[in-house]
């Protein structure tokens, strides 16, 4: 009869050969997903076939043994336990009977010298020794215990005996347990302790921490240690800035660990997510190391898998051979080296000592050959300086090349690395660099990022600070609330808005009539009423002022009439010369018409100082005539095409604008194909075309001061920043921010400012002060005042022919002459331009009457002309300022009348 037993262990061993992948068994709870993935994965990466088993809840003695049993069945060549405290044991258990290898990777409270098991967690024995080496350096001289019920205190044994009578440490043990800590937490506060050591199962860490906050043990006083080596896998962000001090442990070495970044890449891609190698847990790395421990083994001493059966109690003939050949192999894992003692506890192991302070975690010392190595000496949190957290390290930091954010030099000279740039922001990461004290290096990309609305994934710089391909970005990069969901912003160094630039207009001359425009219409229309106005008052005025009523005739001393001065004509004249400052020979003489005639002297004399005083900016200013003022007047334009570039904060503030004209504005420019690919082509094309370009103010500061026939047309259109980039939840942000501010107090930001925009690259320019000799008023100034004079000549012209061809007309009926021959001789007579005297008749043109007739007519007007003035003559030495008559001797009128008579 065959023996099917035998068969099938045969059959067994032959697909083990052919497949030439042993089975490697693992047992985890159905909730630890992380484990299941960590155990498929490791075991590909060494040619294992995993096989997961999974126990539903804890304390399943029967499931567990029915896992282990079919594991065995199937010739696995060892089993590592998820499982952890009583379940350890009694897998242990089943194990040892069938020679199995069983190999742990937590903490294990049951812990029994004679188990045949490796357990790759750090032994309790490790822990006690680097705990109580760790306090005495840290020279707490008390401090309190704290655990949670239900978890063994073996791995701080020596801490409980450090509290001994004869040592001068006290050592207080408090119990944490249920699901609310406070309380006991509460109580230690008031007891006024401030040190701390925390034993706990990882899972537990979170709570503990989040309890410890909310009763108020997180501040500048209080320190913790914590033996969980899963302390810094957390994310402890929000107790960084609290003041406290936490020390922990970390098992892996983050630095030039290939294993560590070959294994978190498969890891990921396995599972979908994205963590960072320092957020895996210690028992997810410890499967790995297992593996690679099982994998080791099996290259030195040749194994069969066979298939057991636990109900004849079978045992495998290389368990223990393969079991023994792990515990003496040295090898080197992600978890460092692994080296046993001969119970499979190790011992000897290699770990980082971490803080957790305001600059973020820092390594303070390792622990290595059973020796506390510290790196620097313990120090509180408040004496560690703010830029620790960067100092040393080197990061790298993406620009892009736009003026004057960024160049690339221009060297005859072969430049290298960061030498090749230089610019606004290339010096503010270097001043920022001095007081952080890290190094960087550049990486140029010109695509600032954006969100593809078909893939949904970001690009440019903000793909590459989310990939964590660079560290930085710092370039005109505008802070939105679209990039902000991506990434984060530094505080913000320079502050702006999106403006117009638009070409300069041609200067245009003063208008002809621009003496007009000093004062406003108003102004105008109120001096002439005033004129008016004050005219009728000093007529008022001076009728009801008896000093004004003068006598006529001064010679009689009791007259029957008397005059006055201030008629309308006369008071309008005074006021109008008064205007002009040129004085009047009408003076008042009451005291209520000086009264007012001297305030009113003083009104004329400020509007005067006035008028002169800002006349002359009216005639020499050539205005900028622009054809539009604000977006509103280029939007309602129809001859002037606008744009802006094609990619960037500046088109999306039209294309995500809830203002229509601005939504308006982006489809039409979409539409005709205004967009730009970069600012420099907009530049030529508004500095060449007829087109307003957008962009943002800044840069139009940094582009007037280089081409001075471009200018800002208007205010700015919205209000933004510019910030230094960097991946969400950076923990170098508060530093950046704090290095900026120091910046802009110290002046230094704006001093960067003013050298790139205004003196270097060619800035500065077209803001140079010239000495100029002052500007002359040309005929083009003051063609207006000319073209006044010469209408006002033109009518005192018109005025005087009419008043002469009256004269003529009266004498050419007075003496019965002819109109033409009167205005003929008038006009001989004003064309020669000499004589003073003026005859009053002239020989007519017949010899029609007696030419004796004409003298008797002339004697009788002369000797009429000649009493009269002889009359004015005797009362002019009475008269002071009303005789208009001209005075003449008797000499010079029969002088005047012979010349009279010579002529006729």
């Amino acid at each position: 009869m065959i023996d099917f037993k035998v068969l099938f262990t045969v059959l067994i061993i032959a697909q083990c050969a052919l497949s030439n992948q042993p089975n490697v068994g693992g047992i985890f709870y159905s909730s630890d997903e992380d484990l299941k993935v960590a155990m498929t994965v490791s075991a590909k990466l060494f040619n294992f076939t995993a096989l997961i088993k999974e126990v539903s809840k804890r304390g399943d003695i029967l499931e567990i043994t029915g896992h282990v049993c079919d594991l065995a069945e199937k010739g696995v060549v060892g089993i590592i336990d998820g499982l952890g405290g009583k379940a350890t044991e009694h897998l242990q258990g089943i194990c040892d009977i069938l020679e199995l290898p069983l190999i742990n990777i937590q903490h294990n409270d049951l812990y029994v010298k004679n188990w045949s098991l490796i357990n790759l967690y750090p032994s309790p024995v490790a822990f006690n020794m680097v705990l109580e080496q760790l306090i005495l350096k840290k020279e707490w001289l008390n401090f309190t215990l704290l655990y949670v019920k239900g978890y063994s205190l073996s791995q701080v044994q020596s801490l409980m005996k450090m509290g001994h009578p004869t040592e001068r440490v006290t050592v207080t043990v408090r119990e944490l347990s249920g699901k609310d800590y406070r309380e006991v937490l509460i109580n230690t506060k008031k007891s006024g302790h401030t040190n701390f050591v925390v034993d706990c199962p990882s899972g537990h860490l979170e709570q503990i921490l989040r309890h410890a906050q909310h009763v108020g043990l997180m501040a500048d006083e209080h320190s913790y240690v914590f033996v969980s080596p899963d302390l810094f896998t957390l994310d402890l962000h929000r107790y960084r800035y609290g003041g406290v001090n936490m020390t922990g442990f970390q098992l892996v070495d983050l630095l030039m660990n290939e294993q560590l970044y070959e294994f978190i890449s498969f890891y990921n891609e396995e599972s979908g997510e994205s963590l960072a190698p320092e957020n895996l847990k210690t028992k997810v790395v410890l499967i790995h190391d297992a593996i690679l421990m099982l994998y080791q083994a099996m290259t030195k001493v040749t194994v069969v898998p066979t298939s057991l059966s636990c109900d004849s109690y079978e045992s495998w003939t290389y368990g223990t051979t393969l079991l023994n050949v792990m515990k003496t192999n040295k090898i080197e894992g992600i978890t460092r080296n692994m080296i046993f003692d001969g119970f499979g506890q190790r011992n000897n192991v290699t770990m980082d000592i971490l803080e957790l302070t305001p600059a973020g975690n820092q390594t303070i010392g390792t622990w290595k050959y059973d020796e506390l190595i510290m790196s620097r000496p313990y120090v509180t949190a408040a004496e560690i300086a703010a830029e620790t957290i960067m100092r040393n390290k080197t990061f790298k930091v993406l620009i892009s090349k736009t003026a004057p954010y960024g160049y690339e030099k221009k060297s005859s000279d072969h430049l290298e690395g960061n030498d090749r740039y230089e610019g606004f922001t290339i010096d503010l990461i270097e001043r920022i660099a001095e007081i952080l004290g890290f190094n960087y290096d550049f990486e140029l990309e010109d695509d600032y990022g954006g969100l593809n609305p078909t893939t949904h994934k970001w690009t440019g710089m903000i793909a590459k600070l989310n990939d964590e391909k660079a560290d930085f970005a710092i370039c005109d990069f505008t802070i939105t609330a679209e990039r902000q969901s991506a990434i984060d912003f530094s505080t913000p160094f320079m502050t702006l808005g999106i403006g117009i630039l638009y070409k300069e207009p041609s200067k245009q001359p003063p208008e002809m009539f621009s003496f007009m425009a000093v004062f406003s219409k108003e102004v105008w229309y109120y001096m002439m009423f005033v004129q008016i106005g004050l005219g009728v008052i000093m007529i008022f005025v001076g009728r009801i002022s008896n000093k004004e009523w003068q006598n006529p005739v001064p010679c009689i001393e009791q007259p029957e009439e008397l005059s006055n001065q201030f008629s309308f004509a006369n008071s309008v004249w005074l006021i109008i010369g008064s205007v002009m400052q040129q004085g009047s020979e009408i003076a008042p003489i009451a005291l209520a018409p000086r009264i007012i005639t001297s305030v009113w002297w003083f009104f004329t004399m400020v509007m005067v100082a006035s008028y002169v005083g800002t006349l002359v900016a009216f005639l020499t200013v050539e205005k900028n005539v622009l054809p539009f003022e604000n977006v509103k007047e280029l939007y309602e334009h129809k001859s002037i095409s606008y744009g802006a570039k094609s990619k960037g904060s500046t088109i999306s503030f039209f294309r995500n604008s809830s203002v229509p004209e601005y939504k308006k504005m982006y489809e039409k420019m979409e539409k005709n194909g205004w967009l730009v690919a970069d600012n420099d082509i907009g530049v030529k094309l508004a500095e060449t075309k007829t087109y307003a370009f957008f962009m943002e103010s800044t840069s139009i500061e940094y582009t007037t001061q280089r081409h001075c026939d471009l200018l800002q047309v208007g205010g700015l259109l919205d209000s933004k920043s510019y910030g230094i980039g960097m991946k969400k939840g950076s923990p170098y942000k508060k530093y950046i921010d704090e290095a900026l501010l120091k910046l802009k107090e110290s002046g230094e930001i704006k001093k960067l400012k003013d050298l790139w925009w205004k003196e270097k690259m060619g800035g500065g320019k077209c803001s140079e002060k010239r000495d100029e000799e002052q500007k002359q008023l040309g005929m083009k100034n003051m063609l207006g005042a000319f073209v006044v004079l010469g209408v006002g000549c033109l009518i005192g012209i018109l005025i005087s022919t009419l008043d002469m061809l009256w004269g003529v007309f009266k004498r050419s009926v007075k003496y019965n002459t002819t109109f033409k021959y009167e205005l003929v001789e008038e006009l001989k007579f004003a064309l020669k331009f000499n004589g003073d005297i003026k005859p009053l008749k002239r020989p007519p043109k017949t010899d029609s009457g007696s030419a004796e007739a004409l003298a008797d007519l002339e004697g009788k007007d002369e000797i009429t002309s000649l009493r009269s003035l002889r009359s004015a003559k005797s009362s002019d030495s009475h008269r002071t300022h009303h005789s208009h008559t001209s005075k003449h001797s008797s000499g010079g009128l029969s002088v005047a009348f012979a010349r009279r008579r010579e002529y006729s």
